[in-house]
């Protein structure tokens, strides 16, 4: 259900109002004019994530939502309320935000997550995109890198207050210490310790290849380096002003066959799942794992016999671009495409305040972040914490799949397992993307419409 939190002391004030009205017999005194004088902003969010600590339990969730909207209200005394209404799956965060703007819903803030931002949000023409003037309003409090999750189309959408993403390399440090291997590793390191690995009678690498949706965060990693602007030559594909075929895209299908014809990728991925992967890699079955920050949590919980750590994924030889990784800033606060005028500016105030340090601490800190998109607000004081925000943060770009439609990235999964258990060369993995592509043009889905 939405929260309502007025001004003041609540219903005791308006109460306490209507009170002395009886009793001096001033009948033109409205008990509620204290509160209709104000503004009520309405903040809405597709799915019931869409709240400030969307990681902790209800209870704390409203605690701290309580806390901060009322500190809010006490040093803006013309907003009158703030209305938060997030409720739902996430899955259904799409509908649940047309079907509101389509009854004509208000709503001045969406509490909007980058991957439906990218995804959708814009293109149904959900969201106002920010004057520069407007950004400014909270730009000097947010990291700047975090602000590429919330850029569309170089257009600024919103403000991110979340916890961060990247994606990295997960190794036994044990064994790459007993074996020789420097950290981090350039991608010859790699190449030149496949035997160390065999006669130890490890795997080199495993991933969860049979959870076709995460493939694609490989291909993430060398677009980057065959294009060296993976997010604009999408922005250009899905425009249809460069084909997905292209050198560039063929080239980054190449790159993950290399990983595979040198030893390093094992073809074994194909039939392992998440749960493989993970018990493989805690059994110390397979050297290193890749994939995201997500992963940490499992790590901790599973990995008993030998230290973790993290690198990042190395620059392939001859490669144009620099090495990228998929990630980001996951939570943001939008501007609704169809605020009011007049409620602008107490929106932006907002927004604006959620991104104070001292604030944000409240709704960040109860969740242990491995970084922030808050300066001021730093992530846990871990090794891998550390190694992560010196090497992969810096170097986080969008998820290309916030982007993609789902065809396309279905495509792309379909492409890399294709190449990696060798049915398909990395021309014809790019040419079966660009044939997803065109088939959405060809049937009139891609753009999207409203």
């Amino acid at each position: 259900m939405p929260t309502v939190l007025p001004i003041g002391s609540g219903h005791g004030r308006s109460s306490f109002i209507r009170l002395v009205a009886i009793m001096v017999g001033l009948s033109a005194i409205s008990p509620t004019s204290a509160v209709a004088d104000g503004v009520t902003l309405k903040v809405f969010g597709g799915s019931s994530l869409d709240v400030l600590a969307p990681r902790e339990q209800p209870d704390v969730q409203n605690r701290i939502r309580e806390e901060i909207v009322s500190g809010f209200l006490k040093t803006h005394p013309e907003v009158s309320a703030i209305d938060w209404d997030a409720q739902g799956p996430q899955s259904g965060s799409l509908q649940r935000l047309m079907t509101a703007k389509l009854s004509g819903q208000e709503m001045d803030i969406i509490a909007c997550s980058a991957f439906w931002t990218n995804g959708a949000y814009v293109r149904r023409g959900l969201l106002r995109a920010m004057s520069d003037d407007e950004v400014k309003t909270f730009a000097a409090n947010v990291d700047p890198a975090s602000m590429g999750a919330y850029t569309v189309n170089g257009k600024i959408y919103g403000a991110p207050i979340t916890s961060l993403s990247t994606s990295t390399i997960f190794y036994n440090v044990d064994l790459f210490k007993k074996l020789g291997i420097p950290v981090p590793p350039t991608y010859a390191d790699l190449k030149a310790s496949v035997p160390k690995f065999k006669q130890a009678g490890v795997i080199p690498l495993l991933h969860q290849g049979a959870n076709a949706v995460m493939w694609p965060m490989w291909y993430f990693e060398t677009l980057s380096q065959s294009s060296g602007d993976a997010v604009g030559l999408t922005q250009k594909q899905l425009d249809g002003k460069e084909p997905f075929d292209d050198k560039a895209a063929v080239e980054a299908f190449a790159l993950i066959k290399q990983w595979v014809d040198d030893g390093i990728l094992s073809k074994d991925s194909l039939s392992v799942d998440m749960d493989g992967m993970r018990a493989a890699f805690a059994a110390g079955k397979s050297a290193m794992y890749y994939g995201g920050t997500w992963e940490v949590p499992s790590l901790k919980e599973s990995v008993k016999n030998f230290t973790w750590g993290v690198f990042p994924f190395p620059k392939m030889p001859g490669t144009a671009g620099q090495p990228r990784h998929g990630g980001g800033a996951d939570n943001g606060m939008c501007l609704a495409a169809g605020i009011p005028d007049d409620k602008v500016k107490p929106a932006l105030d907002f927004i604006s305040y959620l991104t104070k340090p001292e604030i944000a601490k409240t709704y960040l800190e109860p969740e242990q972040p491995i970084a922030t998109s808050i300066k001021g607000v730093d992530g846990i004081d871990e090794a891998y914490a550390k190694d992560l925000r010196a090497t992969a943060f810096p170097n986080t770009i969008k998820f290309l799949d916030w982007i993609w439609p789902s065809e396309v990235t279905s495509a792309v999964a379909s492409g890399i397992a294709g190449v990696v258990g060798g049915s398909s060369t990395p021309e014809q993995a790019a040419q079966g993307v660009e044939a997803a592509y065109k088939a959405l043009v060809d049937e009139g889905n891609w753009p999207p419409k409203d």
